[in-house]
């Protein structure tokens, strides 16, 4: 068959020209998509590329003639802004490898024009440091799968040594019963019921490698039906591990918004006198928290209960002792 004769290949090469070429401030000339399209060893006039353009708008794809400039691609998958802000989470999560995050900026560049594409990364901070496995992503994928097919999983789980190397913990496998995937302090966490042990335990997806999907039908249904996933989270992850504890504290009033970004909008606020007000809210008591309320200075106190006042006391008296 005359190549000329090759439509979807041509029309295919028209879209990528256009998808690299244009976006909502530049056109292509009918020129340049008619060489670029030669230069592939197709043949190509324009009457061809109009019909073409035609099909392909008929078929969904916004293209736009701008009279004497040429034609656009208008809209996309995702819009700019939306590709930017997904560029910045990759370079922020640290869970993802540099080398792996350099290959996911590269395919999301692809997704707008070459124009687009160099003010794709911007000056963004991330001050978490990247983890060095490069397997993580494809352990998700595995464990996803494994928790929707309601199978057992095997893999080594790691740990950092003195020389700063990822090496086995234990020396056998661990084989689980995969549950849920838990995103929390910018990690991965896998909650699965541990058998032997007879109760769910939580792992680090980047300290995982060479995960498998066994035939056996995982178990711990009766223990992960019974809990509490919300609750988990809070006590295990977060800052507030520890015992749930009805608290008080006062804030300075320009403060207050580091109590609600803390604990959310659900917290009873009282304003009280010489610009202060009081906050009352569940959280989890532990020594992390008193750490967080320390940080914020003197201004900011814990009031009641009078046992958790207490034991902050001893907390601050431990830390200047050491």
């Amino acid at each position: 068959m005359d190549i000329y004769y090759n439509n979807k290949t041509r029309i295919l090469l028209i879209l990528e020209i256009l998808k690299d070429l244009s976006d909502d401030e530049h056109t292509v000339k009918a020129d340049t998509i008619i060489k670029r399209i030669k230069d592939e060893g197709l043949k190509c006039d324009r009457k061809t590329l109009y019909d073409d353009i035609r099909s392909l708008s008929e078929a969904g794809f916004d293209i736009m003639h701008v009279t004497g400039s040429g034609y656009k691609l208008v809209s996309r998958e995702f819009d700019e802004a939306e590709i930017k802000l997904l560029a910045d989470a990759v370079l922020a999560s640290k869970f993802i490898s540099k080398k792996k995050t350099d290959k996911l900026i590269e395919k999301l560049r692809r997704l707008t024009s070459s124009y687009q594409a160099s003010s794709l990364i911007r000056n963004i901070y991330s001050p978490d440091v990247k983890s060095p496995n490069e397997d993580i992503l494809y352990s998700v994928d595995s464990l996803s799968r494994a928790i929707n097919e309601g199978k057992m999983t095997e893999f080594e789980y790691l740990t950092w040594n003195t020389d700063k190397k990822l090496v086995p913990k234990g020396e056998k496998k661990r084989v689980l019963s995969p549950w849920t995937l838990i995103w929390a302090d910018q990690n991965y966490y896998l909650l699965a019921f541990d058998d032997e042990a007879g109760k769910m335990k939580h792992f680090r997806v980047d300290k995982m490698r060479g995960v498998k999907i066994l035939d056996q039908d995982r178990k711990g249904y009766d223990v992960y039906s019974g809990m509490d996933i919300t609750q988990y989270v809070e006590k295990t992850f977060s800052m507030y591990g520890g015992e749930g504890e009805m608290i008080s504290m006062e804030f300075p009033e320009d403060m207050i918004g580091i109590a609600i970004d803390r604990f959310g909008t659900d917290i009873a606020i009282i304003p009280g006198k010489n610009g202060k007000a009081s906050v009352r809210t569940k959280c989890f008591v532990s020594n992390m928290f008193f750490g967080w309320v320390a940080g914020l200075g003197g201004d900011v106190k814990i009031t009641a209960p009078a046992s958790i006042c207490n034991k902050y006391k001893d907390f601050l008296k431990k830390s200047y002792e050491n």
